[in-house]
């Protein structure tokens, strides 16, 4: 860090800045600690909200400090854009990210080198190429901003180990100030930023969770997925639906396109041509709502997004708050809806027994990566080896998420990184019977990938076949969910079997290869981290069942700072009879109303609200439901 008294601050300048290039006449409140600790040259450390404006933080200050920032993102797309967006306001900007050859990285250097003043972007993965590590002491690094600063933290929910290798620049840059930037971070995942990072003295900001103009709802219901339905046939703007895999994702655009909605899938398993497509059909408003995993969202700036639902209950609080916090950025009101039912709930909870470290198959998964890999005990090779999952799998009976758990812990503690080689998925087709034609002419896509199965098949001279599913989807002129969504049907009619084959994993070794016995984990992955999880598990269902306001709930989890209720949010207004019965009990007419097409008619974001009030007023006698007509007494 430099010494801040070397360096006269001038509020002044700083504020000009801002005017000059991004037009603005003020910070928000939780933009000016961030940028004026970091302007002056305080280590900062800046937990601000989705949407909270943490790029112009490092920007402002960046630019103001002059020479090179540096800006450390996991985020292709965002560096993209916010490359394109600065040289639009006449600052000089490069990006390192993206497929680009030696050549391509020296002349970026050799510009970033040359200008007064720049933004450098890159990948944390950027930062390990020779060519960067052999030129970093040539360029003149004054500012250092680490975007999506939890991913560097054991106990964050979104933790990569490839920021581990970021303390370095401690050392090489040493004149350097570095701003820590995250949008959900608890206490225990800042100090831990801290400690990785080598933060010398941070100043540490903190702004509140609370987003008023969001309006958080937990519908738990006996059949989540046909409220979900209606909720997104009634709904009207831009949104977002996620869950929770990559099946998921195709199942439900496939609904969602059967019911007239222009929607599309976006997940890790689609090529970054398609995932780009698909993002920029979303943010130009081709398409309206996207059925989308955890891979989309970090760095998207939408405006408009008007509700963001959730069809299951994700792993934590943390990745909820930042999913939900994409609704609304307009400052308007937006409807954050997570659906839950009882099997949800028994689901999510398989999905946390299976992160659990397992630490016997932790060291038969080391053993299957050396016996693949071919390396003997004591070796370290200097290229990576090549792991086939699927016969893995196979011949060992392992499921891929517990052998995906496993990978992980082993990364965790630093034996072996695994990067997966292809994106393109394989399905493996079983025929269960010869078939019939019966559903050519009220099934026609059916049977376009049926016969196109079929013909594969026969090319086989077998009873399966492995199909590459974009081949299927093009061959049949479908989309990739469409052909995913077809498969499912003919599966469920009991016409094939099928599985997703898993893919090939390229292995780098980290360490020496060891007996597979002596692989062990530390206290912070066998201990440590199991608590964390199950405090993590813990919150979310604390979340689903709370009573308290839900931007109350949120806030003290991440924060010990005070939030007000928010009155908008469903337990908000389960405390506020005189609305519900303004709204709803004073508007039945004498002569009743049709239950089903009452509640039907009710937004999402209400519905929990209503059914509350309905049990209580029922309790009460103060209505009736006879043959479906609900009655006022």
């Amino acid at each position: 860090m430099i010494d801040s008294t070397q360096v006269p601050f001038d509020e002044k300048r700083l504020m000009d800045l801002l005017q000059e290039y991004w037009g603005f006449d003020s910070f928000r409140d939780s933009q000016k600690g961030p940028i004026q600790s970091m302007a002056q040259g305080f280590d900062t450390i800046a937990v601000l909200p989705t949407g909270g404006g943490k790029s112009l933080c490092y920007q402002v200050s960046g630019l103001y400090r002059g020479g090179i920032c540096l800006v450390i993102s996991p985020l292709i797309a965002l560096m993209e854009d916010q490359v394109l967006d600065l040289k639009s306001r006449g600052l000089s900007a490069i990006s390192l990210a993206g497929m680009k050859s030696y050549r391509d990285i020296e002349r970026l250097l050799d510009n970033a080198e040359r200008l007064p003043s720049c933004f450098l972007y890159c990948s944390p993965e950027r930062l390990s190429h020779p060519l960067f590590k052999a030129r970093i002491n040539r360029l003149q690094i004054n500012t250092i901003a680490v975007d999506e600063a939890h991913c560097i933290s054991q106990w964050g929910h979104d933790f990569r180990p490839e920021y581990r290798t970021l303390h370095a620049l401690r050392m090489v840059c040493s004149g350097a100030v570095i701003g820590a930037f995250t949008a959900t971070a608890t206490a225990v995942v800042a100090v831990d930023v801290q400690r990785q990072l080598k933060l010398e003295a941070p100043r540490t900001f903190v702004s509140p969770m609370a987003r008023p103009n969001l309006v958080y709802s937990v519908l738990d219901t006996g059949d989540a997925e046909a409220e979900l339905m209606q909720a997104l046939s009634n709904s009207n703007g831009t949104g977002l639906l996620y869950v929770s895999s990559r099946s998921d994702a195709e199942i439900w655009t496939s609904r969602m396109q059967a019911m007239g909605i222009s929607a599309g899938a976006y997940h890790a398993g689609l090529t970054a041509d398609e995932r780009a497509r698909t993002q920029t059909g979303w943010m130009n408003g081709e398409r309206r709502v996207l059925a989308c995993t955890s891979a989309f969202g970090m760095g998207i700036d939408k405006q408009n997004v008007r509700f963001v639902y959730h069809a299951s209950p994700p792993q934590d609080l943390e990745g909820y708050v930042q999913e939900a916090g994409r609704a609304g950025r307009d400052g308007d009101p937006s409807a954050c809806v997570l659906f839950v039912n009882r099997s949800a709930k028994k689901w999510s909870r398989e999905r946390l027994e299976q992160r659990l470290p397992n630490l016997t198959l932790i060291q038969e998964v080391y053993q299957g990566l050396a016996n693949q890999g071919q390396v003997p005990v004591g070796s370290l090779p200097v290229e990576p080896t090549t792991f086939d999952c699927h016969h893995w799998l196979r011949s060992h009976g392992i499921n891929f998420n517990s052998w995906r758990s496993s990978i992980d812990f082993l990364q965790r503690a630093g034996y072996v990184t695994a990067r997966r080689l292809k994106n393109e998925r394989i399905m493996e087709v079983t025929f269960n019977g010869p078939g019939h034609e019966s559903f050519q002419e009220r099934h026609p896509f059916s049977y376009d990938v049926f016969s196109e199965l079929k013909r594969t098949m026969e090319e086989t001279d077998s009873s399966s076949c492995r199909v590459q599913l974009r081949s299927l989807a093009s061959n049949c002129g479908i989309s990739l969910s469409k052909a995913r969504h077809e498969l499912e049907k003919l599966k469920n009619w009991g016409l094939i079997g099928f599985e997703e084959i898993a893919p090939d994993y390229s292995i780098d070794w980290k360490r020496p290869r060891e007996e597979s016995k002596n692989v062990t984990l530390p206290r912070e992955l066998q201990i440590d981290w199991v608590e964390s999880l199950e405090a993590k598990w813990e919150a979310i269902q604390s979340y689903l069942t709370t009573d308290i306001c839900r931007q109350v709930a949120i806030q003290s989890y991440f924060s010990e700072e005070p939030a007000q209720s928010c009155g908008v949010c469903d337990n908000c207004l389960k405390q506020n009879e005189s609305w519900a019965r303004g709204k709803w009990l004073n508007s039945i007419p004498d002569e009743g109303v049709d239950l089903k097409s009452w509640i039907k008619k009710t937004p999402v974001r209400h519905k929990s609200v209503l059914f509350h009030f309905l049990r209580k007023w029922m309790a009460a006698n103060e209505i009736e439901v006879l043959n479906s007509i609900l009655h006022r007494l």
